[in-house]
């Protein structure tokens, strides 16, 4: 299963209904010069183990700070 470019909580969703094992890693920037919108997280990485646990790294739309 593809899970990039998803919104994060739709993944988890068909993942745990197809009883699937996953983790998640939420990813930050470096620099917070705009706002994270945490409720609105995609994943932008997968990787399947061995074992067929998907792992996860999600990361936050950027919001626009208005002037």
């Amino acid at each position: 299963m593809d899970t990039v470019a998803q919104s994060l909580a739709l993944v988890q969703q068909e993942l745990d209904k197809a009883k699937i094992q996953y983790t998640v890693s939420v990813t930050h920037p470096t620099r917070k010069f705009f706002k994270l919108q945490e409720d609105c997280l995609y994943v932008i990485r997968q990787h399947i183990d061995a074992d067929g646990i998907y792992h996860l790294v999600a990361a936050g739309k950027m919001g626009k700070e208005v002037f």
